[in-house]
C-alpha cells in the first residue's frame, strides 16, 4: 500500500504516531503508523499541508457561516461550536499561530485569521437595528479526529464499522457591540 497523506498526529502512551490515509482506500481504512516508520515525504505532508485553494476557501466559508449564524441566532450553547473541517486545512490556516492553553487547545487573536481567506467582519453579527454581538478575542480552538462508536454504517453501498469525523472545536466568548 502507498500512502496518500498523513492527516493527524497523536500519542499512544509515550510513542508518537501518525494517522495515515492510503492511496486507493477510503478514509475509514486509515491506520496509525509509528513515527519511526514514517517516511520523510509523509512527514512533510503533515508538517506542510498543501490543500487546494478551493478546499481552503470552502472550509473557511463554512467556518464563517457557522460562527455568524450562531452569533446572530444566539445558539452558541456553553460557548462551544463544533465545525467539520479537514485537519490539513486547519493546520494550513493556523500552524505556527496561537498560544497553547492545554488539552490541545490554542488561543488565537483576530490578527491570526488571515484576511486572505477570512472577510473583515466574519467575527460579528448585526440585526436590522444595527445592534449586534461579536467574538471577544482570543478565540480558543483545537482540531480533532474522532471515530464513531462501533456500529455499522452504509457508505457507497458498502458496510463499514466506523465513520471518522474531523472537527474543529471552538470556545467562544461573545460581547455586545
Amino acid at each position: 500500500m502507498r500512502w496518500r497523506e498523513s492527516w493527524h498526529r497523536g500519542k499512544k502512551g509515550t510513542k508518537l504516531e501518525y494517522l495515515v490515509l492510503w492511496t486507493d482506500y477510503p478514509k475509514e481504512q486509515a491506520s496509525w503508523v509509528r513515527h519511526k516508520d514514517v517516511t520523510p515525504a509523509l512527514l512533510r505532508s503533515f508538517v506542510n499541508p498543501t490543500p487546494s485553494i478551493r478546499v481552503v476557501l470552502d472550509c473557511v466559508s463554512v467556518f464563517m457561516h457557522h460562527v455568524g449564524s450562531s452569533l446572530s441566532a444566539g445558539t452558541i450553547r456553553r460557548n462551544q461550536l463544533r465545525i467539520d473541517m479537514p485537519s490539513d486545512v486547519f493546520r494550513f490556516l493556523f500552524d505556527g499561530k496561537g498560544k497553547s492553553v492545554g488539552q490541545g487547545y490554542k488561543e488565537y487573536e483576530l490578527c491570526e485569521f488571515d484576511d486572505k481567506y477570512f472577510t473583515n467582519d466574519w467575527y460579528a453579527s448585526y440585526d436590522a437595528n444595527g445592534d449586534g454581538c461579536a467574538i471577544d478575542f482570543p478565540l480558543r480552538m483545537k482540531s480533532s479526529v474522532s471515530w464513531s462508536r462501533s456500529q455499522r454504517f452504509m457508505k457507497n453501498k458498502e458496510l463499514v464499522k466506523k465513520i471518522y469525523f474531523e472537527r474543529v472545536y471552538i470556545y467562544v466568548v461573545k460581547k455586545r457591540i
